[in-house]
């Protein structure tokens, strides 16, 4: 299960299938390889600022969570739309078989942490992605 929260304590619950997973690293590695790799991004100033405050390191706080619009038990990822804005940032819409999904503006700093995040939760599962070669070509 993916969980993405705002702020304001709105948790949106997404489950990925192993299918999906790899559908979504592979977009993602595209992506990166537009903006030259793993490495140009990772060492981006504003990426670079991240992981000084702590981005990777902070736990969950579920306490946090007020509403769940997609439900507590969350939405089955089925279909993914994506489209690049003429700013540099990746739109990537995650979507259930039917009703309402949930939206990710991804810039180049953020494309990378959320790559990060997923290689490392792919890592950690049995679902052997990483070895299929769909990770990016440049790290």
């Amino acid at each position: 299960m993916m969980r993405l929260n705002t702020k304001q304590g709105i948790e949106f619950r997404v489950w990925l299938t192993r299918r999906f997973t790899g559908i979504l690293l592979g977009l993602l590695t595209t992506e990166i390889d537009k903006h030259g790799g793993v490495p140009a991004l990772a060492s981006t100033n504003e990426t670079v600022a991240m992981f000084k405050q702590g981005a990777m390191e902070k736990p969950y706080e579920a306490e946090k969570t007020v509403e769940y619009p997609l439900g507590s038990s969350g939405i089955l990822a089925y279909k993914i739309n994506y489209k690049n804005t003429t700013e540099g940032v990746i739109t990537l819409e995650i979507l259930p078989e039917k009703g309402k999904g949930v939206n990710l503006n991804l810039n180049k700093s953020m494309l990378f942490m959320f790559y990060n995040l997923l290689t490392q939760a792919c890592s950690q599962s049995e679902w052997r992605l990483m070895e299929r070669g769909v990770s990016a070509t440049k790290h």
